[in-house]
């Protein structure tokens, strides 16, 4: 069975691309396991789309260690700076 290797870096250059060319500002839902881990994504990405960032992650235990990193995720959120909107969506504990 011979796969073909996908370089993803290069198929997400030409979505960008595509979307600058067209002078367009998309949305975007993004999952969020933890605000370290969608700080860089969040970086990268709001330069060419408005965010909606959906923390959900049901690993964490307890309920009071899930509403802590909730609010990582919005402060993360609330300190960054982006070129274009971020919002937040809480995933029910």
């Amino acid at each position: 069975m011979n796969v073909q290797k996908v370089n993803y870096q290069k198929e997400l250059d030409k979505i960008l691309d595509r979307i600058q060319k067209e002078n367009k500002v998309p949305s975007l839902l993004l999952h969020s396991c933890c605000a370290p881990c969608s700080s860089y994504v969040l970086e990268y990405l709001s330069e060419y789309f408005e965010i909606t960032v959906f923390y959900y992650n049901p690993n964490i235990y307890p309920e009071s260690e899930y509403e802590k990193r909730i609010e990582e995720q919005q402060e993360l959120i609330g300190k960054m700076k982006f070129r274009h909107p971020v919002s937040f969506l809480g995933g029910s504990y």
